[in-house]
């Protein structure tokens, strides 16, 4: 299938190359060039590689690559595309969850395909991503030969593809981001009120991991409205109260994401039925800054459908 992307090759290589380059290599394809403004950086990734080499440019890789991968950051993806000297047959694909296509249409232009594949997973570093992908969905967009290739690419990674449409990207990476630096910033300040406590933000960390993978294996089991437990989805008023106090006392700065978050599970406490319309207006009582009662977003107000989470 797309019989003529023989050959590709990879601008910019930093954790998304290293992932998506490593395990490329692993289910055969042929990776052969990676240049960044590192050499450095090229050099490693390379390295890693069977048959890869550390090119001097990105136009060195666009020269001698059927299918070239821009895992650069989203601003410098249209103006790096602009300038590589594209070819028909070739093809350009960039790894933005929140850019469509339309980022590469100074390669269309030139004759290249244009395409997106991002892998739905978190690279915390250089090493190991690979294994992360097996399992994962990847956002694939392109026409005609590069499409099949992408899904198919996908498959072999040992994912699936999801078709997002050009202007629903922005909200699908959002929702990305919600569920994985979101979290990871939820837990971080859960780690500091240990602090408040005269403990080490490692110590609260070792303590709260088991609470945070037996929720995540609820998720994965019953879906989050199920797996979500709490004083506010069981309608506890007073312990609320007492969360809202104790945080506003002895550590403000964690209070507005409290309280945020607390908002929006009412409104998923409302769509599973737990609580009764009384208690979802007491809590959002508790929630909500007394000098901004209307402060929150519109899927946090009272009435929002119950699909809006």
């Amino acid at each position: 299938m797309a019989s003529e992307f023989q050959s590709m090759g990879f601008v910019g290589a930093g954790r998304t190359a290293n992932a998506l380059a490593v395990a490329f290599a692993h289910a055969g394809y042929r990776v052969t060039s990676v240049a960044s403004r590192s050499n450095v950086s090229a050099l490693a990734l390379a390295r890693k590689v069977p048959g890869c080499r550390a090119a001097d440019s990105p136009l060195d890789v666009a020269a001698e690559c059927d299918l070239v991968f821009l895992t650069v950051p989203d601003d410098a993806i249209a103006p790096l595309a602009a300038s590589l000297p594209w070819r028909n047959g070739q093809a350009a694909v960039h790894c933005s969850g929140a850019l469509s296509s339309e980022a590469l249409r100074s390669a269309r232009e030139r004759g290249a395909a244009a395409g997106c594949f991002h892998p739905l997973q978190t690279f915390a570093s250089q090493e190991g991503g690979d294994a992360r992908l097996a399992g994962s969905a990847f956002a694939v967009e392109g026409q005609g030969e590069l499409l099949a290739w992408l899904e198919e690419a996908a498959r072999r990674l040992g994912g699936f593809p999801v078709f997002i449409k050009g202007g629903d990207r922005p909200l699908y990476h959002a929702s990305a981001v919600m569920a994985c630096g979101y979290i990871a910033t939820m837990l971080d300040a859960a780690c500091g009120l240990w602090e408040h406590m005269g403990a080490s933000r490692e110590e609260g960390l070792k303590a709260l991991l088991p609470l945070v993978k037996g929720t995540i294996a609820n998720v994965e089991e019953n879906g989050p409205r199920i797996a979500a437990t709490g004083p506010i989805l069981r309608g506890d008023a007073g312990t609320v109260r007492r969360h809202v106090e104790a945080l506003a006392g002895r550590a403000p700065e964690a209070l507005p994401l409290y309280c945020q978050a607390g908002l929006a599970m009412v409104t998923m406490a409302q769509a599973r039925g737990s609580i009764s319309g009384a208690q979802a207006e007491e809590m959002r009582r508790l929630l909500e800054p007394p000098d901004r009662k209307d402060h929150t977003l519109p899927l946090m107000r009272k009435g929002t459908r119950a699909g809006a989470l």
